[in-house]
């Protein structure tokens, strides 16, 4: 805190408070820009609950692409439960091969993705990735 009121008086010219050993108070020029330093959090504030409160509402939407040769089983029911646990999520579905699916999560196309490397190489380093299951 005291670090930001020290920028906040460097960029006012001056200081904000007059800092005495039992108390603080406003300075001349502190009294002058509080009224717009109260409109400015005010206004601040407002503006946060609003985007928060639209965020809360808007669409929430999921573009997960799955390989194909995925068992449909275990992809069927971890997407029924997903559904239960997140009926506000949009799901998006598309399907690909793994180097495919790999380029798009790199560049943002798809947030998820399931797939193997059926050439058992490893997945681009830039992701992060964890066992759909295990075989026995």
């Amino acid at each position: 805190m005291t670090r930001a009121i020290q920028l906040l008086e460097k960029e006012f010219g001056g200081y904000l408070f007059d800092r005495k050993r039992s108390n603080i108070e406003l300075t001349d020029l502190g009294k002058l820009v509080r009224p717009y330093l109260e409109e400015f959090w005010r206004t601040a504030s407002t503006a946060k609950q609003i985007a928060k409160e639209y965020s809360a509402k808007a669409p929430k939407e999921l573009n997960l692409a799955i390989m194909c040769t995925i068992a449909p089983k275990q992809l069927l029911q971890m997407l029924s439960r997903f559904r239960t646990n997140h009926p506000e999520v949009r799901m998006q579905l598309t399907d690909g091969e793994a180097q495919l699916l790999e380029e798009k999560l790199v560049y943002l196309q798809i947030e998820a993705a399931i797939y193997c490397r059926p050439d058992h190489r490893k997945s681009d380093p830039r992701l992060t990735t964890s066992p759909f299951s295990r075989s026995r």
